[in-house]
């Protein structure tokens, strides 16, 4: 019996693990600095309608971790793109995740201009 409870609590806590970046203000959580801006590692256009966003990941990076912010310019669009959320898993993801954003979903025209305003790794 003994044995059963601590398997089960051991379970319980594994099970912990992966719903802590959810919980705002719990490492792992929401992020409340001011500094959210995001060095990425690439960004591309696919298809005239398609971003590409390659980022840092420790194994648990989504789409949900990131806000992009979309402003109008002449000749195109400005895109920001913050983490909301950090990846505090343990994983070891060789060259980061990509992260794909569909033009529409970003309120941009297909085929227009975009230029992403974060830095990227290495330059």
């Amino acid at each position: 019996m003994m044995i059963r409870a601590l398997a089960l609590s051991g379970l319980l806590a594994l099970g912990a693990c992966s719903t802590v970046q959810r919980i705002p203000g719990v490492p792992g959580g929401d992020r409340n600095d001011t500094n959210r801006l995001e060095t990425l590692l690439e960004t591309r256009v696919v298809s005239g309608n398609i971003l590409v966003i390659r980022v840092e990941s420790n194994g648990c990076t989504q789409k949900a971790d990131f806000e992009l912010d979309v402003n109008r310019r002449s000749g195109g669009y400005a895109i920001t793109v913050e983490r909301t959320r950090e990846d505090y898993c343990r994983a070891i993801v060789h060259g980061g995740v990509e992260i794909p954003y569909g033009f529409e979903e970003l309120g941009i025209r297909s085929g227009s201009t975009v230029t992403v305003v974060n830095p990227i790794a290495g330059n």
